[in-house]
């Protein structure tokens, strides 16, 4: 199991990032895997019917290797959150950035050099300039629609795991983030993957980046002129996409789940943070079945995540959760 070497001034500089442009290369990346990633199956037959062929390169590139993308695609985040369109820029339109170099690396552990690959090693220019078009074009008919309840699932995760660790401590959080592919034990932080030599973090700290589309272990970004970067599947990913996704609501607005009774379902966890379904069936004088139907209903929307361990789930708010009941219910 590779290993992060931690010091004590690595473990100040640990942050959390989502971004919408990572997203898009690890669903890109789900999209072209031959054997569909878990939970991904009924959102790959979909996703491949509103594929626009120019997009079709960015799926090439993402799923050539289950594990590594060249290194210049994933740029320092200047912030905890960015646009698309900055993470756009940032990986794509930086001049100094050692495409060829990065590209060369990537190929070498490939089997068979894409087109697509190849182009960026003897036209990076060329071959930049084709795959901004690309990912735009995939991202706004691919994960643009989703994206509202997907960032729902992606802050949910961040802010989870801050409570968790401002409550109990990094070690806590680091040990719980993601098993079993990630193990911690100070210093180490180990994590799925090919035997490597451990690699010392050097006073940079590490950036941890939630992802929905990484349901089958973790990625890694780490060299020399950049923060590492850990990429983890979202704790809740699994139920999400056994809701398919929220594709459930064609048009992806809240509409359909503000009434009276997932209001009150609304309210009942917001003041029960964590709550099982039969707490919360008693709460609102309902049968765990109903309860279940609510809770299930707002997963949907993006307003409730739901974690599982064994055969007990607990519910909690998303942040768009918390935004709707103080805006609008109250």
């Amino acid at each position: 199991m590779p290993r992060l070497v931690f010091s004590e001034l690595d473990l100040g500089r640990v942050r959390f990032a989502i971004l919408p442009f990572q997203e898009t290369l690890k669903a890109a990346r789900g999209l072209g895997l031959p054997k569909p990633p878990p939970g991904l199956a009924a959102w790959r037959r979909a996703s491949r019917a509103v594929l626009p062929a120019m997009a079709r390169p960015v799926v090439t590139l993402c799923s050539a290797h289950t594990r590594h993308l060249p290194d210049f695609l994933t740029p320092q985040p200047a912030a905890d959150s960015m646009s698309f369109e900055d993470e756009l820029h940032a990986a794509l339109d930086d001049s100094s950035a050692p495409v060829q170099q990065d590209t060369a690396a990537f190929a070498g552990v490939l089997e068979t050099v894409p087109v697509v690959i190849d182009t960026l090693l003897h036209h990076p220019d060329r071959a930049r300039r084709t795959l901004r078009h690309a990912f735009t074009a995939f991202h706004h008919a691919v994960l643009a629609p989703d994206w509202p309840r997907l960032h729902a699932q992606l802050a949910a995760d961040v802010a989870y795991r801050a409570r968790l660790a401002a409550q109990h401590g990094l070690d806590a959080m680091l040990a719980t983030l993601c098993p079993p592919h990630v193990r911690w034990e100070y210093p180490h932080l180990g994590f799925d993957g090919p035997g490597a030599p451990d690699f010392a973090l050097g006073g940079r700290g590490l950036i941890l980046v939630p992802s929905m589309f990484l349901t089958d272990g973790v990625h890694r970004q780490l060299n020399d002129r950049q923060q590492p970067m850990l990429f983890y599947p979202a704790r809740t990913a699994g139920a999400f996409w056994r809701d398919n996704g929220g594709r459930s609501w064609p048009d992806g607005r809240l509409a359909g789940v503000i009434g009276e009774r997932r209001a009150a379902a609304l309210r009942a966890l917001a003041d029960r943070p964590g709550c099982g379904t039969t707490d919360l069936a008693t709460a609102l004088g309902v049968t765990p079945a109903t309860a279940s139907t609510h809770v299930a209903n707002l997963r949907r929307a993006g307003l409730v995540v739901t974690t599982r361990a064994a055969r007990t789930a607990r519910h909690e708010l998303t942040p768009l959760g918390r935004h709707l009941l103080d805006a609008h219910i109250g």
